[in-house]
């Protein structure tokens, strides 16, 4: 991670490296546009102009965009993409509307601005603990209360949230799953065969599935992505948010668990109480009852495609790692 760098009183940034990697990053953190623009929306809010700026990256994705926290009279997370993505704030505006403001028990944080000359997203940052410490750290009891509370606030956003962006149906999400299944085929051995058993699975189980409405979808919804701060439940990025079958975001929290307990508890079981526990916390809270059926279908295909990340990324033990996600999957849908 890099070093802090800050804007001086002139204002303009002091120098910092920006990896190659990070192309998204560089025209906004290795000029004095971020000064600026902030010292704009400061005086239109009349607050103090941002005049001491501190910048901390926390995280790239594939030179699609950067986060990063700026810490001022008021700390913000900035994230920079690529593209436009003013789209983005716009339904992070629309969920604050439907009742997933910054007052709410079910919340997502707040969204300041989109600067579209630096195609920046300005967003609160939310002081909290975050649920995948709880979830590696945290006894029973405090993991099934986690549990609970995510489960239920994706029962509400499910219930209440306006429906916006693509439509990820089953046949996309099939097809996607066949992309991903031919990459791990490239690795050979036990990977390409059980990758392979799992898309015919796919195929075979999708005749099964009933109707089911479709609704507002997250899109990455795990326990990567919320945070527990006091009462309030806060779910942050929304780069990925569609329409989708419910059972697509519940199956990618109880996949998120699965991952924890692969990579941090050295056993995929390990946090499948709490799992459960948030399966009938969902339901309980009004989540659509043919869920559950569904579910074995939406959990295999996050299984391929997580495996697909390890492959892609190979992190350490990767390959175990991926092997042990498809024998999930398989073991899923039975």
């Amino acid at each position: 991670m890099s070093e802090p760098f800050r804007a001086s009183a002139d204002p303009v940034l002091a120098g910092l490296s920006i990896d190659d990697r990070d192309p998204a990053a560089a025209p906004v953190l290795e000029s004095d546009e971020l000064c600026k623009q902030l010292d704009s929306l400061w005086l239109a809010e009349q607050c103090s102009t941002a005049r001491q700026i501190e910048v901390q990256i926390l995280r790239w994705h594939e030179s699609k965009r950067c986060t990063f926290e700026i810490s001022l009279r008021r700390d913000l997370i900035g994230k920079v993409y690529a593209t436009d993505r003013e789209d983005v704030y716009q339904v992070m505006e629309r969920l604050a509307r439907a009742g997933f403001g910054p007052d709410a028990e079910f919340s997502i944080p707040q969204p300041i601005a989109y600067l579209p000359s630096l195609r920046l997203l300005l967003q609160e940052k939310v002081e909290g603990l975050e649920a995948k410490g709880v979830f590696r750290f945290g006894d029973e009891r405090q993991r099934a209360a986690a549990a609970e509370r995510c489960a239920r606030w994706l029962a509400r956003f499910h219930a209440l949230a306006p429906p916006s962006g693509q439509v990820s149906d089953v046949e996309r999400i099939l097809r996607r799953s066949k992309d991903k299944q031919e990459l791990l085929s490239k690795e050979g051995g036990p990977l390409a065969d059980k990758s392979e058993w799992l898309i015919e699975g796919l195929r075979s189980a999708r005749s099964s599935l009933g109707a089911i409405p479709m609704c507002a979808g997250h899109g990455h919804f795990g326990c990567y992505q919320i945070i527990l701060a006091g009462g309030r439940t806060v779910v942050f990025d929304w780069d990925v948010y569609d329409v989708a079958d419910p059972t697509r975001d519940v199956a990618g929290f109880i996949l998120s668990l699965k991952r924890q307990a692969l990579r941090r508890l050295g056993s995929i079981r390990e946090l499948d109480g709490a799992a459960q526990t948030f399966l009938e916390a969902y339901l309980t809270a009004g989540g659509h009852p043919r869920v559950a059926s569904h579910l074995p279908f939406y959990t295999a295909a996050h299984c391929l495609r997580s495996a697909k990340w390890d492959v892609v990324r190979k992190p350490i033990g990767w390959r175990e790692h991926a092997e042990a996600l498809l024998d999930e999957g398989l073991r899923t849908l039975g």
